[in-house]
């Protein structure tokens, strides 16, 4: 699940992909939305990819050697992490946090994917 809405940095740089991260319930406190952000989808996907073959490798299952040169050379994608705490709701799940989102400036009008 994701979101997308052009969102121009200060830098020029606009970010079109969003998708939450992680969700961190602190009880009785306050949750905390971890939302990165990426150029387009493709960039999320070669880090999908990028990170499947960390997993892989991980697990001691053998690379070609295309994948172990991908592994060792690394990726180059554009990632921007964000923080949003919130009041604490013990009944918060993901697809309830992707709504709140779309309730804020920065994300409204986002469309869902």
């Amino acid at each position: 699940m994701a979101i997308l809405k052009e969102i121009e940095k200060e830098n020029g740089v606009i970010l079109n992909y969003h998708r939450i991260t992680s969700l961190n319930k602190i009880t009785n406190q306050n949750n905390t939305i971890e939302i990165n952000s990426y150029i387009n989808e493709n960039q999320r996907e070669k880090e999908m990819k990028y990170q499947n073959l960390q997993r892989k490798s991980a697990n001691e299952e053998e690379l070609t050697q295309e994948e172990q040169t991908q592994l060792e050379k690394g990726i180059n994608v554009l990632v921007e992490a964000e923080y949003i705490q919130i009041p604490y709701d013990e009944n918060m799940t993901i697809e309830n946090a992707y709504e709140y989102l779309k309730t804020t400036n920065k994300y409204s009008q986002a469309k869902d994917i």
